[in-house]
């Protein structure tokens, strides 16, 4: 990658970025053209690969950058600075969703990106994204107060089934093209305050 890149202007940057995201994540990684990436992006197809020597080193960027763009996210919204989980899911989806503003494709990019099948994307990715998951699980379950939770409650399960029931709504917003943010907060909080009142001691 070339470090000229960097050098451009900030909203130029985020311009080729958002560009390739909704690129590809229109497309598979095989089907997605550098072309179509270039003029969506306001530059030329020999620019862009400049900036990036290839179509896989631009996706592997666009992949880092979704992930760190994530977590810097997660920290300004201060999501770990509480120890109530629900809090915790509430800022999450803040920020994510205020990600999604900002970049309305990183998302929908992010989902096609791990269910990619080109094997030296899906290992990179996936590894990654396995590796990312349970560091994130563990920091959350060592910090959370549990002792407001319903005594027979087991915590990681029900960890686990939040996880997989945010998953598979957001896999269903994808699959009908409903990536609308302000959708996703209002319903996705309702569904954070009905696991409180289920899963909690406060009825």
């Amino acid at each position: 990658m070339n470090d000229r890149f960097f050098k451009l202007p900030p909203e130029k940057q985020r311009r080729i970025i958002n560009a390739a995201y909704k690129v590809f994540s229109e497309n598979c990684y095989k089907k997605a053209p550098m072309s179509e990436i270039a003029d969506e992006g306001g530059i030329s197809k020999a620019l862009l690969f400049h900036y990036f020597r290839n179509k896989k080193e631009l996706y592997m960027y666009l992949w880092t950058n979704a992930v760190e763009t994530t977590r810097k996210a997660v920290r300004e919204y201060k999501t770990l600075e509480t120890d109530d989980f629900f809090e915790m899911l509430k800022r999450s989806l803040l920020s994510k969703c205020s990600l999604m503003r900002e970049y309305p494709y990183l998302y929908s990019f992010s989902l096609r990106a791990y269910y990619e099948t080109i094997p030296e994307i899906q290992k990179s990715v996936q590894e990654n994204y396995n590796d990312i998951s349970r560091a994130s699980e563990m920091t959350v379950l060592e910090k959370i107060d549990t002792s407001k939770f319903r005594k027979d409650i087991d915590i990681k399960t029900m960890y686990t089934e939040i996880f997989y029931a945010i998953d598979g709504y957001m896999l269903k917003k994808y699959r009908s093209n409903r990536i609308v943010p302000d959708e996703i907060e209002k319903e996705v909080i309702a569904l954070i305050d009905f696991w409180k009142k289920v899963y909690t001691q406060e009825m």
